[in-house]
């Protein structure tokens, strides 16, 4: 990794320390930890991800996910409450 990237992973590190520390809530813990004498680091790292074509970034392809459909008997009531029955069969269309 060039020295260029490891400043900006450096930069990036102490930006992002500094937003959470900034978190009352995240101090409090932090002390808690550092109070059982542990010592807390945090690292960066990156690598370059091969693309195709120099001049464009690579862009990768979601995997096709077939989304679950599930309806139980609470969704019915409602539904058919609205005027939908969903148990009913859906007619042809010619």
């Amino acid at each position: 990794m060039d020295e260029s990237m490891q400043r900006k992973l450096r930069d990036l590190g102490r930006a992002v320390f500094e937003a959470i520390s900034e978190s009352s809530e995240v101090s409090e813990a932090l002390d808690l930890i550092r109070a059982e004498g542990y010592a807390l680091s945090m690292q960066l790292n990156c690598k370059k991800e091969p693309t195709e074509d120099p001049e464009e970034p690579a862009v990768r392809a979601l995997p096709e996910a077939i989304p679950e459909f599930r309806i139980d008997g609470q969704d019915v009531t409602f539904l058919r409450s609205i005027g939908i029955d969903p148990t009913r069969r859906m007619r042809r269309r010619r």
